[in-house]
């Protein structure tokens, strides 16, 4: 079997995550794609928006997709910090022999080395990532072979990202400003109908 998993803040889960999961799922033929928003990220501030509501908003999102996405919800469950080295673990169990790849944003993939426990992480995936944030797809591949000499897998695409961001969207909000077409139809009900991020 052949998994992607996607793992972010997802603060709120948008479009562009959706369009990454749809080039990835397809570039790579991918069986599954989960979705898994974090506990507590080890690189952010805390969010005034429970776990519990990001996942639910990713779950709206997955509704939406179409079957595309399915969500996880291991790290709000967990509790605490979340590495990405103890989240593949826990899907290397629940789907054993599968072939992981993890897609990330290129400000991301080019830290991996810093990871916690990268000796460990590094064998539980391939690393997907394309660029973005004025990272180009020559650097990211000049770090995707640098990776592999330490033994790890890493694979570049040679397209930009859909520069949407949850920042952008959240501080849209803030200002009253419409995000139709930014997030699905059941994330924006959501939003506006709990008075997020206003």
């Amino acid at each position: 079997m052949k998994i992607g998993f996607f793992g972010g803040t997802f603060n709120p889960p948008h479009n562009g995550h959706i369009n990454l999961a749809r080039h990835w799922s397809d570039r790579l033929s991918l069986d599954k794609f989960l979705i898994i928003p974090t506990g507590t990220p080890p690189h952010k501030e805390q969010s005034d928006v429970s776990g519990e509501m990001r996942l639910e908003m990713c779950s709206i999102a997955a509704r939406e997709s179409g079957g595309l996405l399915e969500v996880s919800d291991f790290e709000v469950r967990r509790g605490g910090k979340s590495y990405s080295v103890v989240t593949l673990e826990a899907i290397h169990e629940a789907y054993c022999n599968s072939d992981i790849y993890m897609v990330m944003g290129a400000d991301m993939f080019v830290t991996l080395e810093t990871w916690y426990d990268f000796d460990r992480l590094k064998t539980l995936a391939t690393f997907c990532t394309m660029p973005r944030d004025g990272i180009s797809t020559d650097e990211l591949i000049a770090y995707c072979d640098h990776l592999r000499e330490a033994g790890c897998c890493g694979i570049v695409a040679d397209e930009p990202e859909v520069d949407i961001s949850s920042s952008a969207i959240r501080e849209r909000v803030k200002n009253f400003l419409p995000i139709d077409g930014l997030v699905c139809a059941g994330v924006e009900r959501y939003i506006r109908e709990h008075g997020l991020y206003v």
